[in-house]
């Protein structure tokens, strides 16, 4: 008797307007280089931010619900023309999201590989190109970049849940 076991990956994909006040709020959190890879990009990450926290949680409730799932942190990262964020995972017991909010068609996309990349590559990179509002939300533990952007202005919301 042949037993097949097969782990399986979920990524969702939402949809959630980027209003005006969505946006000025989005833009008016302070962003400083990373302090880890400097020139990687802008990002609010190292300083928790409740006006930010607060949106999240009143703009994505709904789906955030849907899922079962609370916030427990979130940020803002702004790339800059051939900014970027190397491969990396969040948290391995969570999920995580990555919601676009300004930028163009020409920005660069995210992009996920296999668990286990660069070891492990089974599959083609799912890539999402930039669309203002797209909302993606996936397993921590997906490895995932942004290539150098393009454009002199790409700005996500990114966060994590549980």
């Amino acid at each position: 008797m042949v037993k097949k076991h097969t782990f399986n990956y979920n990524i969702f994909e939402h949809f959630v307007e980027v209003d005006n006040n969505t946006l000025k709020t989005v833009k008016k959190i302070k962003l400083s280089q990373d302090k880890k890879i400097p020139g990687m990009n802008l990002t609010s990450f190292y300083e928790e931010n409740k006006t930010l926290n607060n949106l999240v949680n009143s703009k994505l409730k709904n789906i955030i619900e849907s899922y079962k799932l609370k916030l427990t942190y979130c940020w803002v990262q702004q790339y800059l023309k051939n900014s970027f964020h190397t491969v990396h995972t969040h948290n391995s017991r969570g999920v995580s999201f990555v919601w676009f909010i300004e930028g163009s068609k020409k920005c660069s996309p995210l992009v996920f590989y296999d668990i286990g990349y660069p070891l492990v590559e089974v599959n083609s990179p799912k890539v999402f190109e930039f669309l203002v509002g797209r909302l993606i939300i996936f397993p921590g533990y997906i490895p995932h970049e942004v290539r150098p952007n393009t454009t002199n202005n790409r700005l996500i919301v990114s966060g994590n849940l549980v």
